[in-house]
Formats: structure tokens, sequence, C-alpha cells
């Protein structure tokens, strides 16, 4: 039985490890209940504009992406290494990798970006910055 528990334990760590390796072409995620899912515009109509956001092993391409409150923005997540989400904190937006979500923050400040997906060893660094002016 310890056995057993043991072997279990070490093929959950690899897994958990191993997320962000070699998954280069996968695109699907499973999203969960509260995610925002949208390929479209979204329900307010056209958004004023888009921004693509790569995501590789531990890192976001830029350290900063703004957004005008108020104003819809068409956000895309884009994977180049491993298999990553976003979560922009103090919302409820989740971003699932090769999906365009329609995101709109009425209130201006600087939000942050994490990755929502278990991605391996430096899965804690890979945040970034919405600044909504």
């Amino acid at each position: 039985m310890k056995k057993w528990l043991l072997f279990a334990s070490a093929m959950c760590l690899v897994i958990v490890l191993a997320a962000c390796g070699t998954n280069k072409g996968n695109e699907g995620t499973a999203a969960s209940p509260t995610d925002s899912v949208e390929t479209s515009a979204g329900e307010g109509g056209a958004a004023a504009g888009e921004i693509v956001i790569t995501a590789s092993n531990y890192k976001f391409d830029k350290s900063e992406y703004k957004i005008k409150a108020g104003e819809a923005t068409n956000i895309k997540l884009d994977s180049i290494d491993g298999l990553h989400g976003l979560q922009i904190r103090k919302t409820e937006y989740n971003i699932p990798n090769g999906k365009t979500v329609a995101v709109t923050i009425a209130e201006p400040g600087e939000y942050e970006i994490i990755c929502n997906v278990p991605c391996g060893s430096g899965h804690t660094k890979m945040k970034t910055k919405l600044i909504v002016v």
C-alpha cells in the first residue's frame, strides 16, 4: 500500500513539473465554470482594440500592458512554450491558451496578471501588469 501511495505521489509531481516543458503544440485547456471565454467582442459590441499576450516558459513577453478604462479590449493568449492560462487578479477574467476574451474594466488602476495553469518550477514567477487608464 505504501509503495502505491509513493508511486502515485511521484507521478503527480512529474505531471505538474512537466506541464510547461514539452507541450508546445497543445492548444486545448479545460475551462472552469468561472472562465470568461469569448471569441468576439462580447456583449457590449465591438472591442476598441486587441492585445496579444505571449506566454513562454515562466514568463510573459512584456512587463506591462495598457488598456482604457470602460472600453472593451480583446485580449488573446498565445503560448509558445508549454501550456499556460491567464488570470487578471481583482477581476473575474480568465483566458485559456489560444482564446480571445473581450475585457472591460471600468476602474482605472494596476491589475496583476498571473499564469493560472500550474506549469512547472517557475510558475509562481509568471506575472505581468495590466494598466487601466
